[in-house]
């Protein structure tokens, strides 16, 4: 059973190391027990102020066990933590102590310049001397060079220094996000793993595991002035052109010589400072525990609690991640338990600060009792026509097509409650059918109008085929697989087909042609009924002068930037958000500023405008 979490104030120096020790473990391993800014401002700090010197205050926290080998590897120059931030105020008291050395080494204060990178929410690590190892305790870390074998793909080619393990933010959210609480705790475990599990083998089929260096970021370069008023916005801009998960931003001062003076501690580079994200928490009581089935029969707890506000919204609902959550944390009605909100539309459970009753896992499904059985941390309902998963998949398919209304919980609910179960017979049903399950007269004439509207209304192929819900087939692999074979062609999909499509490994490429195939008989009665599809361009047919090339696309323009992002992905172009060392073409409207061009160009990237740009797509 785990112990509720006694707050800082009452905790020995002992307790409170103790504590901090245990909380790093947790994040490290990508499962938090208290939010960061909790554990910076509240647990961490009161040990700054009682004792400053302490040895856990002047050493980098060590990583997770879970990633702890037998081959060591020493770093020739230390891995250091980063100093946080959480205020303009302190970034602000940050840039001054900048400024003051800067005085004192007689430095033009304008000159001053600063980089800001997105803060990577992952694995530290260093490429050297052909190993790959992790941070550790900045000095000594643990090789996982074996990990490129599997399919680690490492950016910017071998010994490209120090960087972070992350996987793709896009591909967590379509493909593990109902299995892992989060990205970090997914890669930690898959570097420390001796043997992959199935997702992770299929992640790095995928190629969505890399090593990126922090040098091969997108970054933004601004001045003391910029940097001391503005740096809450520099900072989102490049969080939110980032493709991999971040939890802030990092600062770093460029000039050599004002690095040498300012040093370092045994923790943190003093010319350098992390911007984080900070969440908002709060503390509340479970009243109970509700366990909703998904479409693939997972159960998720989501915790009823005592409505509190929080970041702006009465909060009254808390996701518990995982039935393997619930029991390790021990959450039982009573319980007081802390919360986070960053955005999401159902806040976090992060930790119980008082336990109540003991947690209960139900044995059976609430929506058809059916037995429920563990696996791994989920629970999983073993009714395969349970009426929750029904219910779920056809919702699924409504959200996801995302050109129908009134085809919410409660419709679908009376639907299925009519044994009407699956989508061929809900859009062969007509007014007088609808009429007859209970809706009224002018409500069932809406709703064959809204089915037939779906068919009418122009709707991509890949968004079609990702609202079936088939596993491996979210959005973004749907529109891959669909610019490569047309849709009425998919019951004949081979593996070998699906390997010769980049982005698709050995477990995905065997399974979708088989989950396909399985599907189709529903798929190929939906297509019976003449949906109006919009289709890309198959790639492999495209020859023009951007064909392969990766461009970003920058500046105010006269046709809309995402028309023309659009047009060059049809034309087999990559298109990237911001430069890096793959990019081979800038494309600039007007507005551009003249440091994103100056860095295009030193990178050896083509800059063109946009008048150029089309003329050549034109030729």
């Amino acid at each position: 059973m785990s112990q509720a979490i006694k707050p800082a104030a009452d905790m020995t120096t002992k307790e409170l190391v103790t504590f901090l020790q245990e909380a790093n473990q947790a994040y490290r391993s990508g499962e938090p027990i208290i939010a960061d800014e909790t554990y910076d401002q509240i647990y961490l700090k009161t040990l700054q102020q009682r004792e400053p010197n302490h040895p856990f205050l002047n050493a980098v926290e060590p990583e997770s066990d879970v990633v702890s080998t037998n081959k060591k590897v020493r770093h020739e120059t230390p891995m250091l933590s980063t100093d946080k931030a959480y205020t303009q105020e302190e970034i602000t008291a940050y840039v001054n102590r900048v400024l003051k050395i800067a005085e004192k080494l007689k430095l033009p204060l304008d000159t001053i310049q600063f980089r800001i990178t997105p803060k990577l929410d992952g694995m530290a690590a260093r490429y050297s001397n052909d190993i790959l190892a992790t941070r550790g305790n900045g000095q000594l870390g643990n090789d996982i060079t074996r990990n490129i074998a599997r399919g680690l793909q490492t950016l910017g080619g071998a010994n490209a220094g120090t960087g972070e393990i992350v996987i793709s933010k896009r591909y967590f959210d379509d493909n593990l996000s109902d299995q892992f609480s989060h990205p970090r705790n997914f890669v930690t475990g898959l570097i420390g793993a001796d043997n992959l599990s199935p997702e992770a083998v299929e992640a790095m089929q995928d190629k969505v595991v890399r090593f990126v260096p922090y040098t091969l970021l997108n970054q933004e370069l601004c001045n003391a002035n910029t940097l001391s008023t503005r740096a809450e916005e520099l900072c989102a801009k490049v969080e939110s052109e980032c493709e991999y998960p971040v939890d802030g931003s990092v600062i770093d001062v460029m000039d050599e010589q004002l690095r040498a003076e300012m040093g370092s501690t045994n923790h943190h580079h003093n010319w350098q400072i992390a911007k984080k994200l900070a969440g908002e928490t709060a503390t509340t009581t479970v009243e109970g525990i509700t366990w909703q089935t998904g479409r693939t029969g997972r159960i998720t707890p989501v915790l009823n609690v005592t409505t509190i506000n929080l970041s702006g919204a009465d909060i009254s609902n808390v996701t518990g991640h995982n039935a393997g959550n619930i029991r390790n944390l021990n959450v039982g009605i009573g319980a007081q338990i802390e919360i986070v909100r960053s955005g999401e539309v159902i806040p976090k459970l992060l930790a119980v600060v008082k336990e109540g009753e003991e947690a209960v896992i139900p044995a059976t499904c609430s929506a058809c009792d059916a037995p429920a059985e563990m696996e791994r941390d989920f629970l999983v309902c073993q009714n395969n026509e349970c009426v929750a998963k029904v219910e779920a998949r056809l919702q699924h398919f409504f959200t996801i097509l995302g050109n129908i209304d009134l085809f919410g919980p409660r419709t679908i609910e009376i639907l299925v409650s009519n044994n009407v179960v699956d989508l061929p017979t809900i859009y062969k049903q007509t007014a007088a059918d609808f009429e007859a399950m209970g809706f009224g007269a002018k409500q069932s004439t809406n709703l064959v109008e809204q089915l037939e509207r779906s068919r009418s209304e122009p709707v991509e192929d890949w968004r079609f085929l990702a609202a079936f819900g088939i596993h491996h087939l979210g959005r973004g692999d749907s529109r891959k697989l669909l610019r490569v074979h047309k849709l009425e062609t998919l019951n004949t999909l081979t593996k070998d087909q699906m390997l010769e499509i980049v982005g698709f490994g050995e477990i995905t490429a065997e399974a979708i042609p088989i989950s396909l195939a399985k599907n189709w008989p529903v798929i190929s009665e939906m297509l019976a009924l003449n949906f109006t599809l919009l289709s890309d361009e198959p790639v492999e047919a495209i020859e023009s002068p951007i064909t392969g090339k990766h461009i970003v696309f920058t500046g105010s323009m006269e046709l809309p930037r995402g028309d023309m992002q659009e047009q060059a992905r049809k034309l087999g172009a990559t298109v990237q958000t911001s430069v890096n060392k793959k990019t081979e073409m800038l494309v600039i409207g007007d507005k551009v500023g003249a440091k994103k061009i100056e860095k295009a160009e030193s990178l050896g990237t083509q800059v063109i405008t946009v008048a150029d740009y089309l003329a050549l797509i034109s030729d």
